[in-house]
């Protein structure tokens, strides 16, 4: 078949989906990845697949919106796709209704992460509720990244059950794992840190809905009593989004030693090496991949008890769930982890083991192979 896998920006084809590009590729399809232009294009071509640049803004934008439809039913019409399916809120919008009119024979969406959450107001429930409602519509079949979505979709009226399935998310368990005594010590001394230091860190784009107005909370808090205590940021800033942190605050943070940005890294197993606790007080969240990083990597976690998050993390058993943006809860389950070294090992132990047992991303590749076997199968009968 030809498939189309359209996500809104070249950041998320390289980093969450190039590995289902490849499968299915693998499988003998012919995959083109449609999104935004961006630096990260030419590294997808370099793993053999063909990407169609199609502008798309991430947040709603009158002006721009109505062109990008526009160039995306050319997209599909020109290249005669078997399946277009979609990825990330903006290209979820578009992305069906442009298939639709291209006249696509299905059109399937995965669903990162349904856009309203419970710390919502009714009114900000029903206003986010209903592009996933058009997103559903004018799909063929949904997959949830997060099982607690896939009965979110059912009870709150987005979708039948026989149009969603869980499809998981996941990351390769076997390249992120606990390090060993000598590596975590040369990775926090590469990053600035002491070995007495005690390090609490993050990994997630530079905006508020990622909880991070808690951790500056609870880093201020901290660190006024605990000088071994150390707050590391890992991710670029994201001045796209409507939330997003602004330079000034990152400035003043990190010029007093409160926190540690890094920017954007690629390659994160140093970072993880050198961290003693992960945290992500996200507001929302599909299936936290860093969560599962850091807990493959052997970190407890404390993180927002909200959907996905509630399914990456074991409260009590291999880390802690806290109340969205409540930074007084998570500075207390920060320190409640540094005072009890002996519960934090266990809890990261446990961590690995629920992750390699759950969320390997081969498990997710299987699934995917046996959503498109039978996709396949319909289109011969």
């Amino acid at each position: 078949m030809k498939i189309a896998q359209v996500a809104t920006s070249d950041i998320s084809v390289r980093f969450l989906l190039l590995d289902h590009l490849l499968a299915l590729r693998d499988m003998g399809h012919e995959v083109i990845a449609v999104c935004s232009p961006g630096p990260w294009v030419e590294d997808v071509r370099q793993q053999g697949i063909r990407v169609e640049a199609v502008p798309m803004a991430r947040e709603v934008d009158p002006l721009r919106d109505p062109r990008s439809l526009a160039s995306l039913v050319r997209c599909f019409r020109n290249n005669l796709f078997d399946v277009v399916h979609t990825h990330t809120p903006k290209a979820g919008l578009l992305g069906p209704l442009a298939a639709r009119l291209a006249g696509v024979p299905t059109i399937v969406h995965t669903v990162h992460g349904l856009l309203f959450h419970d710390a919502q107001s009714r009114m900000q429930q029903r206003l986010y509720w209903l592009p996933e409602k058009v997103t559903a519509t004018m799909s063929h079949h949904l997959l949830c990244q997060s099982r607690e979505d896939v009965e979110t979709c059912v009870n709150r009226g987005i979708c039948s059950a026989g149009k969603v399935s869980y499809l998981g998310n996941g990351i390769d368990t076997q390249r992120f794992q606990p390090p060993g005594r000598e590596f975590k010590v040369l990775a926090g001394r590469e990053l600035g840190f002491a070995e007495k230091d005690f390090v609490i860190g993050t990994v997630a784009r530079l905006v508020y809905d990622k909880g991070l107005a808690e951790i500056f909370d609870a880093a201020e808090s901290i660190r006024g009593r605990f000088a071994h205590a150390k707050f590391v940021v890992v991710g670029p800033e994201d001045h796209d989004q409507h939330d997003a942190v602004p330079s000034e605050r990152i400035q003043d943070l990190a010029n007093r030693g409160i926190i540690l940005f890094s920017g954007m890294q690629t390659d994160l197993l140093k970072w993880y090496a050198a961290m003693d606790i992960f945290v992500l007080p996200s507001h929302r969240e599909g299936v936290p991949r860093a969560c599962m990083e850091a807990a493959a990597s052997g970190l407890p976690v404390v993180a927002s008890d909200i959907r996905g998050c509630r399914e990456v993390v074991v409260d009590g058993v291999t880390g802690i769930l806290t109340p969205v943006r409540n930074s007084a809860v998570l500075a207390g389950a920060i320190e409640r982890l540094m005072a009890d070294p002996s519960a934090a090992r266990s809890m990261g132990e446990e961590g690995r083991r629920h992750i390699r047992e759950n969320f390997d991303h081969r498990q997710v590749l299987d699934r995917l192979r046996r959503f498109y076997g039978e996709i396949e199968a319909r289109k011969m009968q």
